[in-house]
């Protein structure tokens, strides 16, 4: 096939302007390929529309951007389910949609991807530099390798199975010019293959990028391409430097304090966050948001005090999940029972960690925090066998969510490493990680449905809702190094790709 024409001057997408407003934005088919790039303005502009391009582009309610995959790893996973019957992620919850290469979300996936790719090989083949360059023009090329980076890093580790099963494994092709109509489709690289090119891109940001001071957090910055790293050696099980970039990326981002796990996850200023993406009312697609596909939280009751909730609500915490926190922790505060008969999430668990920002349903999406990266760090010291520094690592986090600290003595190596995978699944719930840790530990979810009764607000003893999905959709158990777990590529690249 000739490669899908995203080569375009990338005119099919919205920029951002040259003016200082983050949100300001001109549509760039008024723009040819020559002026996109005709001035330092103009490609930071068109980096700006690059990354929103990937956080924001929607072919549908139910793919608002990146995010959609943050959903549909964590409802993949044993912490989260979908909702019965309710729109967004019934499809991904029983592993149908994401292993079918036949629907509309399987092509959403890859070509949300593929394109943010192709933009940031235009960004990184049409700045040329050398010794008379400006910084700018260094901080824009680095930022366009970092982005080239994470979709690789974020592909190679959706359709393929980890790189310690099987780095020969084919897995994905690797573009790393501009595709044009001429373009000769690319075969499958092997996982060896996609891993020496993420971190080969991501050698390049971390020269290009030191002294880039962002004026907002949307922009891949040096502290996200030492997080990027850190991820893929976590993933390739290279515990040194997974540990050392791990502790230089979350380097000036605090771990949050216990009340400010409280404010909501919706606010690129919360001080632990290194990256994230602020947005409009407009812009985070309204009720089809990341935040109203999983924020829980009623904003409002009605005249019968009902309460009331904005958005679709999909993905609600399983019962299991609450039972995993301890007394006194923070983030078991925010959990509630639905008990009025007649709200829309009656006998379900509400998590108040994401609410969206009102009344203008504006929250912003988190991509990486200091805590992702301490416990990267925790878990490498583990590894390495260095129990007490894993211990200590890893009571930072518990002292900043209100839990006493853990004693060295108490654990061993195989033990500690348990108590920090456990933590990876109480922090970081809802952000995206749990299917790449499914992955990446060989694992497999472990659902059940639940038991739980409780009384309701008029005195009824009824039972919570939880998992209704227990296997796969062929009957079988959930197991590890399942092919549910692998995202397909899509009929049509298939039909129209002869050398895949």
């Amino acid at each position: 096939m000739k490669r899908r024409s995203n080569y375009i001057a990338i005119a099919l997408i919205l920029f951002a302007s040259c003016s200082d407003s983050f949100f300001d934005t001109t549509p760039a088919t008024q723009v040819t390929t020559p002026e996109v790039f005709s001035s330092e303005s103009n490609i930071d502009a068109f980096v700006n529309g690059a990354i929103r391009f990937l956080m924001e582009n929607s072919t549908s309610q139910d793919n608002p951007g990146l995010p959609t995959i943050f959903l549909t790893h964590d409802v993949m996973g044993e912490d989260a389910f979908a909702r019965d019957g309710r729109y967004g992620y019934r499809d991904s919850y029983p592993y149908r949609d994401p292993f079918d290469n036949t629907t509309r979300r399987a092509l959403f996936f890859w070509t949300l991807q593929y394109t943010s790719i192709d933009h940031a090989n235009n960004i990184i083949a049409n700045i040329a530099l050398d010794d008379n360059s400006t910084p700018t023009l260094r901080y824009l090329k680095g930022q366009g390798y970092a982005l080239r980076a994470l979709n690789y890093l974020n592909l190679v580790r959706q359709y393929q199975f980890t790189y310690a099963k099987d780095a020969n494994a084919k897995a994905i092709p690797i573009y790393t010019e501009p595709t044009t109509p001429e373009t000769e489709p690319k075969p499958l690289s092997t996982v060896q293959e996609v891993y020496n090119q993420v971190i080969s891109d991501l050698t390049e940001a971390e020269k290009l990028l030191p002294g880039f001071e962002r004026v907002v957090k949307n922009r891949l910055d040096i502290h996200v391409v030492y997080g990027l790293f850190a991820r893929t050696y976590l993933t390739l099980e290279n515990w040194d430097l997974a540990k050392t970039y791990a502790a230089k990326a979350r380097e000036g981002y605090p771990i949050m304090t216990a009340v400010q796990y409280t404010e909501g996850f919706n606010d690129v200023n919360n001080p632990e966050w290194i990256w994230g993406h602020p947005q409009t009312a407009t812009q985070n697609l309204g009720g089809a948001s990341y935040l109203a596909y999983i924020e829980t939280t009623p904003y409002t009751t009605n005249a019968e005090g009902t309460n009331l909730y904005y958005g679709y609500n999909s993905i609600m915490p399983d019962p299991y999940f609450i039972a995993l926190f301890e007394d006194g922790d923070i983030r078991k505060s925010l959990f509630e029972i639905a008990s009025q008969p007649n709200e829309a999430l009656y006998r379900h668990y509400r998590y108040r960690k994401f609410r969206n920002k009102y009344p203008n349903h504006d929250g912003h999406i988190v991509l990486m925090r200091a805590s992702e990266q301490l416990l990267i760090e925790a878990e490498s010291e583990a590894r390495l066998g260095d129990v007490a520094a894993a211990v200590e690592t890893l009571n930072e986090l518990r002292r900043n969510r209100n839990l006493p600290d853990l004693s060295p003595a108490e654990y061993n190596q195989t033990t500690i490493i348990d108590e920090i995978l456990l933590e990876r699944r109480k922090e970081l719930w809802g952000e995206g990680f749990r299917l790449y840790d499914i992955l990446r530990l060989q694992t497999a979810p472990v659902r059940r449905e639940t038991t739980q009764t409780f009384v309701d607000d008029a005195g009824n003893t009824v039972s919570l809702r939880g998992h209704w999905i227990t296997k796969f959709p062929d009957g079988s158990e959930l197991t590890p190094n399942s092919k549910y777990y692998l995202f397909p590529i899509p009929l049509n690249e298939i039909n129209n790709n002869p050398n895949l």
